[in-house]
């Protein structure tokens, strides 16, 4: 490091007032001198002779900031309460520094990552710097002196040079790759952002420059040398010859354009994606602090006249805030597995249309509501579901939650995308026919599936006693509709059976009352039926004393583990994976026998993302010996959707491909002999997908699931 001969008593730098901090998060310039002496000593340079230009500057620029957020929260407003928004206060606070302000999510693209890094740091440590250069100009407090005042310009031009490099990266990606999300939404503010900051930081670069040509370069080229970034500038011009009056003059020019771009790039924030840089850890404090697999319940469901949204004031606030927070980076629709397979569905673009329609008639809601006191539901002929927002977007959701997860300001889409199928549902009977006839067949047997000829107790035939569910058990065994009713998936639930028995594990099942739990019509829209089935099982389970339950299916496992205490339904939930697991740890199952077969693991949504629960099925691979795991190229919580999720088992699917022969495309490169999967629904999904994209019976990919596969390992190959 440079061992200084001298160190200052303190800088030769002046700036106008407070004004700092705010300009500061825009770039290194600020820090840099307005005024700087010349040889003689006198103070030259803008803020020396027009001292008021700043402060009309600050002042047009808080009242423009002003105005956008009163424009901004007027929208919000029109939105209902959004109940339970302030609970869990250390938590929220938790996810604001973290999600927000670490921006942790957009780590998961780790070249985003980076280029977010570097101009956002440089923007939090410039105002650190701007803010430290006014208390020094404006107050009693003088400690820009000493050593400190060398390591100050050093990090100064550090973070400069970082935020450039920041800039750098945003730039290639932009104009010189060929990255696919750029051109998704392009507008001319992108370019206005990127390119403004840039320039705001060159600039600032410059102005520092020139203070030090006239300030230290001759006098004191030890301290110039730690404002490494502009001292090189300064050398670069010095070779120039230039004089000291045109330094001055290069310095008070620079300003000049450096300050008026500054201030026009902050003005950006009040009309374009900028006010992410607010808006984002807000977001993120809002964000929901249970399970991301957890719908909301309509209370009252009886009282009700309108269900779900049919007007864009029936979103909450917060629905409303997050429309603002979007910055149209595309994350969501790069991984929605609508959007892959070419459906009418871009969460992205979902969110920017409630966005516009909130934008054009917003504010003549607000007008009714003051003038006439009504919700304002007839003010716009546009129809938020159907016009503004297609039917077929809805219904392609598979509600997987990979946008939710992938959006780095923290959107919701798929309760947005819910609360709209509710409306076309309950209020408009608006539904695809296919899941028309689900829903109908949920409420005159008690489960979606058709035309099937299986029974509840199908499954028990050639297993000997089948113990049922008394309350003296330890664990209810839920088989679930899917398990009991789909001639696939009836080797599953026999397995699981033989292994919980081969466990040693107390456990009972319901056969014939067994019921549907409600998840497909509360994901389809119907709200009203899940919410009769939930109370309906609720009250079932209580009677029988259950206390534990143990699930085939993620979609059973999330109702029951995240929904049902919505309804005073409190039970200790396990999917069938966690439970074997457990067991093999523990040694109550031993898998004796080799499965010598090369396997790719899929990770379902509703137990994986939506769930946390990655680790299980993989421990159970890992102990089964021979069986060896390839990993797809999407997999944990980057996982592709298999395509059945938010009733989309029940639906004509609308759109170039399958999502599940997008996904079994995936399965079938990895050129494993099977896929496993933990999931009723992917097991369906891949018998149907494979064959498809591999119409050769020879060497087809199998697909199992994870308790077929521990079936063999523990009773013997042939055991199925």
């Amino acid at each position: 490091m440079l061992q200084p001969t001298n160190v200052p008593e303190r800088p030769q730098r002046r700036v106008g007032a407070w004004w700092g901090p705010a300009v500061g998060i825009s770039a290194l310039g600020f820090y840099a001198a307005t005024t700087v002496e010349d040889s003689a000593g006198r103070e030259i340079g803008f803020n020396a002779d027009h001292p008021w230009a700043v402060y009309a500057f600050m002042a047009a620029l808080v009242g423009l900031m002003g105005y956008g957020f009163v424009r901004h929260a007027g929208l919000w407003m029109i939105g209902r309460p959004a109940p339970g928004i302030l609970r869990e206060v250390p938590h929220r606070l938790r996810n604001a520094a973290r999600l927000g302000l670490a921006q942790d999510k957009v780590r998961r693209d780790r070249y985003a990552g980076i280029m977010h890094w570097c101009i956002f740091s440089s923007i939090v440590v410039l105002t650190i710097v701007t803010a430290q250069v006014a208390i020094e100009a404006d107050s009693p407090f003088k400690f820009l002196h000493g050593p400190y005042y060398l390591f100050f310009s050093f990090y100064g031009d550090l973070f400069g040079v970082i935020g450039l490099v920041g800039v750098g990266m945003a730039l290639y990606r932009r104009y010189l790759s060929d990255f696919h999300r750029i051109r998704w939404d392009e507008r001319l503010e992108d370019h206005l952002i990127i390119v403004g900051l840039g320039l705001v930081l060159l600039t600032g670069f410059v102005l520092e420059s020139a203070r030090i040509m006239v300030t230290e370069l001759d006098q004191h080229p030890d301290w110039a040398k730690w404002s490494f970034g502009s001292y090189a500038i300064a050398r670069g011009l010095d070779v120039f010859s230039f004089s000291e009056q045109q330094i001055l003059w290069l310095h008070t020019w620079t300003w000049w354009v450096h300050i008026a771009m500054a201030f026009g790039w902050l003005g950006l924030i009040v009309f374009t994606r900028l006010d992410h840089l607010f808006f984002a850890p807000v977001n993120a404090f809002f964000l929901r602090t249970d399970s991301p697999g957890r719908l909301a319940k309509i209370e009252d469901i009886e009282q009700q006249e309108i269900f779900g949204v049919g007007y864009i004031q029936d979103f909450t606030w917060k629905q409303l805030f997050e429309l603002d927070a979007c910055v149209r980076c595309g994350r969501c629709s790069e991984v929605c597995p609508a959007n892959i397979s070419g459906q009418p569905l871009s969460p992205m673009h979902l969110i920017q249309d409630l966005k516009g329609h909130l934008a054009d008639v917003g504010t003549a809601i607000q007008r009714h509501r003051h003038e006439t006191g009504d919700a304002g539901r007839e003010v716009s002929s546009v129809a938020l579901a159907g016009d503004v927002i297609k039917d077929e977007t809805l219904w392609a959701c598979r509600t997987c939650g990979a946008c939710m997860q992938e959006c780095p300001v923290m959107i919701e889409h798929v309760p947005t995308i819910v609360d709209m199928r509710r409306f076309l549902v309950m209020n408009e009977a608006r539904i695809p026919a296919t899941a028309q006839a689900a829903l109908e067949n949920l409420e005159m047997r008690g489960h979606p599936w058709r035309g099937t000829a299986l029974e509840r107790t199908t499954w028990m035939e050639g297993l000997g006693d089948v113990p049922i569910f008394d309350g003296s058990q330890e664990y209810l065994y839920w088989v679930g509709c899917s398990g009991s009713l789909v001639e696939r998936n009836l080797p599953v639930t026999k397995a699981v059976f033989r292994l919980l028995g081969e466990s040693g594990a107390s456990f009972g099942v319901l056969g014939q009352e067994e019921t549907c739990n409600g998840d497909p019509a509360r994901r389809l829209g119907n709200e009203y039926l899940f919410q009769i089935l939930a109370q309906q099982l609720i009250e079932t389970f209580k009677a029988k004393n259950v206390q534990k339950v143990i699930t085939n299916c993620p979609h059973c496992f999330n109702t029951f583990k995240n929904e049902y205490p919505q309804f005073d339904g409190h039970f200790e939930v396990f999917h069938h994976t966690e439970f074997l697991a457990g067991a093999m740890q523990s040694g109550k199952l031993v898998a004796k026998h080799a499965v010598n077969t090369t396997v790719t693991y899929h990770d379902s949504c509703y137990l994986g993302r939506l769930n946390g629960v990655y680790d299980a099925p993989r421990q159970i691979i890992s102990m089964v010996h021979g069986a060896d795991l390839t990993e797809m190229q999407r997999n944990l919580s980057k996982g592709l959707c298999c395509g059945a999720g938010g009733g989309n088992m029940w639906q004509e699917e609308v759109g170039e491909r399958r999502v599940n022969h997008v996904r079994a495309e995936e399965a079938v490169r990895t050129g494993a002999q099977s896929v496993i999967s933990n999931c009723p629904f992917c097991i369906q999904m891949f018998e149907d997908g494979v064959p498809a994209v591999h119409p050769e019976e020879e060497g087809r990919m199998k697909p199992f699931d994870v308790a077929e596969l521990l079936e063999q390992a523990v009773f013997g190959p042939g055991t199925r």
